[in-house]
Parts: C-alpha cells; structure tokens; sequence
C-alpha cells in the first residue's frame, strides 16, 4: 500500500513503515517492543556481537534497505537533547569510530555543538524531523513537520543501498511515527 502525503513542500512515497533492526543496536540501546522507538540504557545488552552490531556508537538501522524510489518517514526527537537521524550505506562500518567517515547522510542535534562528521547540525531543539529520501534523484532532504521548515538537503549519486539510522545518545526515546499519524 502506498500512502502519498504532501507536507514541508515534499511528496512522501512509502510503502511500508520504517521498523528497527534488533540486530544492528549497539548493546547499551532498548529497542520498543514494536521496534519503533530507542533509548539509551547504558546497562549492555547481553546480546551477541555479531558483525552487523554497532559497538561504538549508540546506533541501530532500519530494517528494511532503499535502492529506488522515495520514501519518507518522521522522528519524534522531542525528549532527546542528543541524537542523529538520517540514511547510511548497508554497507557501512559499523565497528570501532568509523561510521560517521563515509556513507552517512544526517541531521543532529547536541547541547554541546559536537559533531558527528560530514553531517548538519540543527541550531533549535526540535520535536519532529522528517527524512525524506529520493533514492533516484539523489537526495536526502530533512525538514521540521511541526512547523513545515527545511533543514537541510544533501545532493549525491547514489550507488549502493540506503538504510535507515538512528543514533541516540540520551535517556529519552527516539520514536518512529506514521506519517498519517500526526
């Protein structure tokens, strides 16, 4: 089923919603049980070290890959005062401290103006960011859906498939909403 919704001057194409990836979460991350919001819990985990794991950053990717088309989803940041949100390669690192060096494609957002890498940092506490990814066009655009701003739009070819990220760094939630639900 595709759902086709205007709003922050975008057309949001998307057929199914963006649900977590257990296996990727760093092990300090809760993941919902519907796999629609994380927070950080500094308790580890006790889950394997598997090779898709992120061990450094407080990270989990979406389950679901993008090579074509556009897809849209929103984040509820408003509890968190540090995080980061946007697209990465599959094939990304996801050991040790190099992630944030190639392949990644985000918004963030921290009280202490640190960033991430190669990224876009949002000056305002937000309570929602959009992504929205045109795979074929190339782009990755993010806007505020509260209040119908643009943030920032990162242009490219892309080549490889595209996942879904989610970088938490604060006791609060980061939580994956429908679309249709606001």
């Amino acid at each position: 089923m595709n759902i086709r919704i205007t709003a922050a001057s975008v057309d949001c194409v998307s057929s199914a919603p963006v649900i977590l990836d257990p296996n990727t979460a760093h092990r300090s991350l809760l993941l919902s049980d519907d796999l629609t919001s994380v927070r950080l819990n500094f308790n580890n985990q006790p889950v394997p070290d598997n090779p898709e794991r992120f061990d450094c950053y407080y990270c989990v990717l979406g389950s679901e890959g993008f090579n074509s088309g556009t897809h849209c989803w929103d984040v509820e940041v408003k509890q968190s005062y540090s995080w980061s949100i946007g697209v990465t390669t599959a094939s990304n690192q996801r050991k040790r401290l190099g992630f944030f060096n190639t392949g990644v494609w985000c918004v963030w957002y921290n009280l202490f103006r640190v960033s991430p890498g190669s990224s876009f940092g949002v000056k305002q506490h937000l309570d929602r960011v959009r992504v929205n990814l045109d795979y074929d066009r190339g782009t990755v655009s993010f806007s505020d859906p509260v209040t119908n701003t643009h943030l920032h739009t990162f242009t490219t070819s892309f080549t490889h498939t595209l996942l879904p990220f989610f970088c938490n760094y604060d006791l609060s939630s980061l939580r994956i909403l429908s679309i249709n639900s606001q």
